[in-house]
């Protein structure tokens, strides 16, 4: 083993990390530990890989890799020789071809536990332990996704999922109902196994075809008049008796951890196309949260959220830990720290409250590991800022058409919760598992820009004949004519229907290169009608994209990168097709867009808005700089060789990357 000058690391991810953020909040007073580590080390932005969004980046970060290196191209993956509309989801470790960080660390007797992190499932180390490790809101081991049992007018949620309705009666049928002043309601909910969604870089998604529901048990609910001053208090029950509660709540009260048993349904078609090859199957126990959101004191708003039903096995390594961890440290949701449904209804203490508790159990689960396993690598990752991101990024941009100071003032509040939440989450690992021999990481995987105007690539190759839709006569949906198509757009990628590699190709290998030509044409004939301005910030083919990290098989022909304030989330990859052919035809090349943020289809040292698509890199440690600000970004994949190198452990075998030594003492 090489000479280390640190003996432990801790390495703190948080997703969607801002640098201009941390350094506005720093400046504020707000992130105490924060600036602390930034005084005691060293500061760098950070260029992420291309893609630059969540499962790309967090890959590299532990391989030291290029995404042509590691192979995982944002959140799918597509494999030669395939239909190039059938994509894998990406967010698993077997779809990296680089080794990763703890593999390494292994080989030289060093043990890692790694808590949360994306693209660390299945695990890939016998001696390590993993809590998690797919993507935020994966359907890994949820039985059903958080939803709102309200009497409030039914509406789309963040998810597109309708709120739950909820009609109250008066009871009937209860025992031993408690004194009310006020006749006693009554309602009765459905808790049951429910669709598979994830997140992207959308936001949350529901699969196409949803899991079936296979079982579900009921919940009765009491509402009583206590205090004879309206309604005020919910008793939840598995029957009509009050005397058996599994909550008792007033209004935003908790409940405490609720366990069922659900039946997972079988995959359905989408989820079989996506490859979720690993989701378990059959009767699972789970568990569950309810809070009490809303209860007005005539009872006409009642709104009772629960949170995501999540399986109590399966979902930490080795496989005796998950009960060990509920046990000692408590149940444990992945995502819990996502945004919530109650979103949708103004309500934002719900969420902060959420990730209240994703940090507490990471903070006990960090002191547990280290007291009883002591691991030599402990990686932590949250993905508070992400999601926020897409919520509230428009509302800070001063460029914003509909730009409000004082809803501005409310955003930056927001916002700084969360970095206060990372900043705790930091603050408290440090005190439980940190020493004088540790290095300390904290970073995040990419920033994000708001953005304004959709920008579909499919446009311009429809204009060009080198993209075809029709009409299925049998089911009536929008398909891609693979006969007529020539190019298919997917993230920040266009495939080349080539003959001999794709099984519908229609171009021939000798017009490959005249038809990468034509689409990079295509791309930068698009123009904004406003403005007069291309949305492309760059297009190239994909020999030329080596100095972008890309390159191999699973990268298509054609690259391109957006301009800042565009976007193409609306309608890229499958979303086109819920679009009739006659309305993909009226598109313009620009449009104006319903998303709020972006970061993946962006050149990593885009600035916008006043935010960033380059992430943070913070360290401190054994013979590192004391308050050095780095004048250059660094790339992510220099990450993993710096950690190495103070480690004194081999770089992972496929390491791209770089020590950055200007950040130790010489």
């Amino acid at each position: 083993m090489k000479e280390c000058l640190a003996k432990k690391l801790i390495l703190i991810g948080f997703d969607g990390g801002n640098p201009p953020f941390i350094e506005k909040f720093v400046r504020e007073g707000r992130l105490p530990n924060i600036s602390k580590l930034m005084k005691e080390g060293v500061y760098s932005e950070t260029f992420p890989v291309m893609p630059c969004d969540t499962p790309t980046n967090w890959c590299t970060i532990v391989t030291g890799a290029w995404t042509g290196t590691h192979g995982i191209t944002s959140f799918h993956v597509h494999l030669p020789g395939e239909p190039l509309n059938r994509m894998h989801f990406s967010v698993r470790s077997y779809w990296s071809k680089a080794e990763f960080l703890w593999d390494a660390a292994a080989k030289v007797g060093k043990k890692t536990a790694a808590i949360m992190w994306p693209v660390s499932f299945p695990p890939t180390c016998k001696s390590c332990i993993f809590i998690d490790g797919t993507g935020p809101g994966d359907p890994q081991w949820r039985l059903d996704y958080s939803v709102l049992y309200t009497t409030k007018p039914i509406g789309e949620s963040y998810r597109h999922r309708a709120d739950i309705p909820v009609k109250l009666t008066e009871a009937s049928g209860w025992r031993n109902v408690p004194s009310s002043r006020s006749k006693p309601l009554e309602a009765t909910i459905e808790v049951s196994s429910g669709a598979a969604m994830v997140w992207t870089e959308k936001g949350w998604e529901s699969l196409e075809v949803s899991t079936p529901k296979k079982t579900s048990v009921k919940h009765h609910v009491l509402i009583i008049d206590s205090e004879g001053s309206g309604y005020n208090k919910v008793i939840i029950a598995r029957e009509k008796d009050a005397s058996k509660p599994l909550a008792t709540l007033k209004p935003s009260q908790w409940s405490g951890w609720i366990y069922e048993t659900l039946e997972r349904g079988t995959l359905s078609e989408e989820e079989k196309r996506l490859d979720f090859r690993e989701l378990p199957k059959g009767a699972f126990k789970g568990y569950f949260k309810y809070k009490l959101v809303e209860l007005s004191r005539d009872a006409d708003v009642f709104t009772l959220y629960r949170t995501d039903i999540f399986m109590a096995s399966g979902w930490a390594y080795p496989e005796n830990l998950t009960q060990e961890l509920i046990e000692n440290v408590g149940p444990f949701i992945e995502g819990l720290e996502l945004t919530t449904p109650t979103l949708a209804h103004g309500d934002w203490e719900t969420y902060f409250e959420s990730i209240d508790m994703q940090v507490e159990w990471q903070i006990k689960a960090s002191k547990y590991l280290k007291e009883k396993y002591n691991p030599d690598l402990l990686l932590v990752q949250i993905h508070t800022q992400d999601a926020i991101n897409h919520q509230l990024a428009r509302d800070i941009d001063p460029n914003n058409p509909n730009y409000d100071p004082a809803k501005a003032e409310v955003a930056w509040e927001r916002f700084a919760r969360t970095y206060e939440d990372v900043d705790r989450l930091v603050g408290g690992i440090m005190k439980e598992c940190a020493d004088d021999e540790t290095l300390i990481v904290l970073l995040s995987d990419h920033g994000a820009i708001p953005v304004y105007k959709l920008a579909w690539v499919g446009v311009a190759l429809m204009r060009k004949g080198l993209l075809a839709y029709k009409r299925d006569p049998e089911t009536g949906k929008t398909v891609v004519d693979w006969s007529k198509t020539k190019a298919y757009p997917w993230r920040t990628y266009i495939f080349v229907n080539l003959k001999g590699r794709d099984p519908d190709g229609i171009v021939e290998p000798e017009d490959y290169k005249k038809v990468q030509e034509q689409i990079i044409q295509a791309l930068y004939e698009m123009r904004d009608p406003e403005t007069g301005e291309c949305p492309i910030a760059l297009a190239v083919r994909k020999e030329e994209a080596e100095i972008l990290g890309q390159w191999g098989e699973r990268v298509g022909d054609v690259l391109y990168y957006l301009k800042p304030g565009y976007t193409d989330v609306d309608l890229d990859r499958d979303r086109a097709l819920k679009l009739s052919v006659e309305e993909l035809k009226s598109l313009r090349d620009v449009e104006p867009s319903s998303e709020i943020c972006a970061h993946h289809q962006f050149l990593p040292n885009v600035t916008y808005g006043g935010m960033s698509v380059k992430a943070v890199f913070i360290m401190k440690g054994p013979k590192v700089k004391k308050g050095y600000r780095r004048r250059t970004p660094i790339w992510q994949v220099d990450v993993a060789p710096t950690i190495a190198y103070a480690l004194g452990i081999p770089e992972p075998k496929q390491c791209d990357g770089k020590v950055v030594y200007d950040f130790f003492e010489t």
